[in-house]
Formats: C-alpha cells, sequence, structure tokens
C-alpha cells in the first residue's frame, strides 16, 4: 500500500508545485506598464485637448461674427491676445452696423506641435469658409464671400490639467 502511495504523492506535489510556479509566471506575463506607454498615452491625451481648444474656440469665434459680442464663457477656450482681438473685431462690426454669417465652413488641421515643457503648443490650420455680411438687422449686405484662411493657433496649457486655451492666432500667407 506504502509502494502505491508514494508515486501518487509525488505526482500531487509536482503538480502542486509546478501549478504554483506557473501562477508567478502569469502575473508576471500581465502587460508591464512603461514609462514610453505612459508618456505616449499622456502626449495624445494632451494633442486630444488641443483639439478640443481648437473646436471651443472655432464655436466662439461663429458666435462673435453673428453677435458682435464676446460672451462670458469664452475665457473657457480663448484668453491673452487672441480674446482682446476677438472683442476689438466685434466692436469693430459693431460700430460699423455689419454682423457675419457663416454659411459653410471646412476646417483642416495641418499640424500639431507640442512643446518639450507641455506647457505651451502650435497648430496650422487652414478654414475654408463662406460668409454672408449682413446688416443688424440680419438683411443680406451684398454677395457672400469664400474665405480660404491660414492661421498659426498659439495655445497655453491650464494648470496641470489636460487643458489647453488659444492664446494667440497669427494669420499666415
Amino acid at each position: 500500500m506504502m509502494k502505491g502511495l508514494a508515486p501518487a504523492l509525488m505526482i500531487f506535489l509536482l503538480a502542486v508545485t509546478a501549478g504554483c510556479s506557473s501562477g508567478g509566471n502569469k502575473k508576471a506575463e500581465t502587460q508591464p506598464t512603461t514609462s514610453a506607454t505612459t508618456a505616449q498615452t499622456g502626449r495624445a491625451a494632451l494633442e486630444d485637448a488641443i483639439r478640443s481648444a481648437l473646436t471651443k474656440n472655432r464655436r466662439l469665434s461663429v458666435y462673435v461674427l453673428w453677435n458682435n459680442s464676446v460672451p462670458r464663457w469664452a475665457a473657457h477656450s480663448t484668453r491673452g491676445p487672441a480674446l482682446a482681438s476677438l472683442r476689438a473685431a466685434a466692436q469693430n462690426r459693431r460700430n460699423r452696423g455689419v454682423r457675419v454669417r457663416l454659411l459653410a465652413s471646412r476646417r483642416k488641421i495641418l499640424s500639431i506641435r507640442l512643446d518639450p515643457s507641455y506647457l505651451r503648443a502650435e497648430a496650422i490650420v487652414v478654414d475654408r469658409q463662406r460668409v454672408q455680411p449682413a446688416r443688424q438687422n440680419g438683411r443680406p449686405l451684398g454677395r457672400a464671400v469664400m474665405l480660404k484662411e491660414r492661421a498659426r493657433y498659439e495655445l497655453r496649457r491650464i494648470g496641470r490639467r489636460n487643458r489647453f486655451v488659444i492664446w494667440r492666432v497669427v494669420l499666415l500667407k
């Protein structure tokens, strides 16, 4: 009886030992987190934040073109010289009694460059727009116009979060 129990016990111990060591290997084989993967994910999140700021600024610009006023929520996407420029343009159109309606628009982000410090960024954007100037009462003023604007947007990061605002817009030729 002892002879039959010894080989069974040996097989059992080998199976338990093999099972324990294999469980440890599975943990080691799970996907390791590397700083390169984390950095790439962080960079992608920052680029998404840049795209989001550009989209919000676009909505703001369309609003200001038609209403000739800068709303309180403007600072969510735009600050600094870019916001001052929007205010000045709105005041100028209001003084002339002109509004602008956006009829059609296509936007293409050509490039995004993130500063190594991750505090600033630059984006080159091409906007193709069809706009209709109008009087203050909304009646069309002349013909609709096609515009093609290429601009460099300078963005600044807000705090340590993944949030950027448009700081300056420079039209390019």
